[in-house]
This record gives structure tokens, C-alpha cells and sequence, in this order.
């Protein structure tokens, strides 16, 4: 196929198609542009505020109060018993594994 057969065939095929959306395109793009006309009220930045330092110390009651420390029992007890205390469970076999596990 030679170049101009294939540029017909690319405006001729399914041309009311591509008519159309040439026309919504251009709708849009319109409609878009007619938005963007309108006199809209322009945004600015509200200024800057300015901020006073106090020059006095803040008062009394305002000023932060760390808790006392929490007291803690002079001895602990232990959560897991020393070792040697108690002797591990036998290992299982495969077989009960396979049995306990429901394999």
C-alpha cells in the first residue's frame, strides 16, 4: 500500500465519528475558555499579621509542674523462674507432631 491510500483511508474511514468529536472537542474547549473570561474576583494573600512578644514572664499558674516520680517497689519479683528451676517438656516425635496437628 502506497502513503496516500493510507492517508484517505485514515480521513475517510469512520468520518462522522472523528467529525463529531472534532465538534465536542471544540465545544469544550469553549466552553472551558468562556469560564475562564468571566470576571472573577481576584485572590490575593491576606497580610501579614503582626505578633507582640510580651515582655512579662508568664503567670504562676501557667507555668508547667513536672509529677513526682512514680516510686517503684524496692524488690522485684521475677517473671520467669531461674533456670534449672524446672525442666523443659520432653520433645515430641514426628509422629505426634503429625497427630496434634491434626496432619
Amino acid at each position: 500500500m502506497n502513503w496516500g491510500h493510507q492517508l484517505k483511508q485514515l480521513f475517510v474511514l469512520n468520518w462522522r465519528e472523528k467529525i463529531i468529536s472534532l465538534v465536542l472537542a471544540f465545544l469544550f474547549w469553549f466552553m472551558i475558555k468562556a469560564q475562564d473570561a468571566r470576571q472573577t474576583p481576584t485572590y490575593s494573600m491576606p497580610p501579614a499579621a503582626r505578633m507582640t512578644v510580651p515582655t512579662s514572664p508568664a503567670p504562676s499558674q501557667l507555668t508547667p509542674v513536672i509529677p513526682p516520680p512514680v516510686q517503684l517497689p524496692s524488690q522485684l519479683e521475677p517473671m520467669l523462674s531461674p533456670p534449672g528451676a524446672t525442666t523443659a517438656p520432653a520433645a515430641k516425635s514426628g509422629e505426634a507432631i503429625k497427630s496434634s496437628t491434626g496432619l
